[in-house]
């Protein structure tokens, strides 16, 4: 099994290697994944936090003058950060999906249809709104590995918070579109590597189908509040996680608001079904 250790690069194939940040949470797991793809030429796929250290396990693992791009999936803090910092030490040019990120300075904006080319790979780029709504997968064309940021993740499910950007009808509508593609692996933001693909996906989406089904037969029982949702389908989660589920609770309101099926004005107020 390849290493998770943070900042010890790691084999996963022949043109990819992943380095795991030192930022393990319950948030994060094992910490947000790195990827290096590329050997001549090289594509580093998320540089995690601002982390000396980290950044100094990408370029030892790469080499300095072989790494061309540095590619965002999005610009959320466990992800982004160290762009900016490895961009200094190597030179590489910043790609994300808008050239007005607030928390790092894009060099180049990128989204659907393009590829960034190595001399020995391609990078497709396919815009995935959801988890926030500049998120982008790549997908590895040479390995058909596809890089989910935190749309996948491996051993957990992704957060979908509207006070993040997210949108649970676009993540639902993202999964879709994932399922269809044909991969042989995921390399998730967080977590170990994906090789049973369909399987993950169809797993991600039956829970939140299963969470919306629940979601809407406790409205349907009366006037409810999203503390009081969260209450009854998270007895076991552990209290620092609460307010995440609190969100998650929330997004799935809105689509079913958007959807004519309840009514309700934000995450403290009442919710009733229509």
């Amino acid at each position: 099994m390849p290493n998770m250790t943070p900042d010890v690069p790691s084999a996963l194939s022949p043109l990819v290697r992943r380095v795991v940040a030192a930022n393990p949470s319950h948030m994060t797991g094992p910490g947000t994944n790195t990827y290096l793809v590329g050997i001549d030429e090289v594509a580093v796929i998320d540089p995690g936090p601002d982390d000396k250290k980290h950044t100094d396990a990408i370029v030892g693992g790469a080499m300095r003058e072989r790494v061309r791009w540095i590619v965002l999936t999005h610009t959320h803090p466990d992800h982004a950060p160290g762009a900016t910092r490895l961009a200094q030490a190597t030179g590489a040019e910043i790609l994300a999906f808008s050239k007005r990120e607030k928390s790092v300075k894009v060099d180049r904006a990128i989204g659907e249809g393009d590829t960034v080319d190595g001399t020995e790979f391609r990078l497709e780029v396919l815009h995935t709104p959801g988890h926030a709504p500049n998120h982008l997968c790549f997908r590895l064309e040479e390995e058909r590995m596809l890089f989910t940021g935190d749309t996948i993740l491996g051993g957990m499910y992704s957060v979908v918070s509207p006070s993040a950007g997210g949108d649970m009808a676009q993540y639902m509508a993202t999964l879709e579109r994932l399922r269809k593609l044909r991969l042989r692996s995921i390399a998730p933001g967080h977590g170990e590597l994906i090789e049973e693909p369909r399987a993950r996906i169809d797993d991600y989406l039956k829970h939140r189908r299963d969470r919306e089904r629940q979601v809407l037969g406790i409205v349907r029982q009366g006037p409810v509040t999203v503390k009081a949702i969260v209450a009854t389908l998270y007895v076991d989660t552990p209290a620092p996680l609460l307010p995440v589920a609190a969100k998650q609770i929330y997004s799935h309101l809105k689509k079913l608001r958007d959807e004519g099926k309840v009514t309700g004005r934000d995450a403290r107020g009442p919710w009733t079904a229509t």
